[in-house]
């Protein structure tokens, strides 16, 4: 059995439905619908119906009305979020002047190595490979090759076919 969440009145139900016509987020409006529908004596369970999503979900409305009001029902919008930096071009750009010297091979992990001793930053591998691909430039494997191997068998190879095996 459902347990009774009480709804603090942040504000009062003309002032919830002034937001309703007031906001351009749908989402936040269906929340405010249902907060107001609980205040007038809904259960949980009727406004879930009516809104089409669960009684838990609706659960975590009245939670977030709680503790943020009105602002705390709006849709989140997405987006980098706050802690998620920006970094400077001008890191990635000397970076690409450095690799252009070709003084030596370069793999993401010695150019995340060489940004973290040169700025002191720690970009992850993934990062470097985007704004590196953003200045034109592309990732060249090395052929695999055995590190062990019998010489015989590989010039076999190289001379287009190998011995047999066996015999009859």
């Amino acid at each position: 059995m459902a347990y009774a969440l009480r709804i603090h009145p942040h504000e009062s139900i003309d002032d919830l439905r002034g937001v309703v016509k007031t906001s351009d987020d749908e989402a936040q409006k269906t929340r405010i619908r249902a907060i107001i529908e609980l205040r007038e004596g809904a259960t949980r369970r009727e406004v879930a119906k009516r809104t089409v999503v669960d009684s838990d979900t609706i659960t975590n409305w009245i939670k977030a009305y709680n503790r943020g009001g009105v602002a705390a029902l709006k849709m989140s919008r997405g987006g980098r979020p706050k802690g998620n930096p920006k970094w400077e071009p001008t890191i990635f750009e000397a970076l690409a002047r450095e690799i252009d010297k070709g003084e030596r091979s370069w793999s993401v992990p010695r150019m995340v190595a060489w940004i973290r001793e040169r700025y002191g930053k720690a970009i992850p591998d993934s990062t470097v490979w985007y704004h590196l691909r953003h200045l034109d430039y592309s990732y060249k494997s090395a052929r695999p090759h055995p590190a062990k191997g019998d010489p015989a068998q590989h010039q076999a190879f190289k001379k287009g076919g190998s011995s047999p095996l066996s015999s009859r």
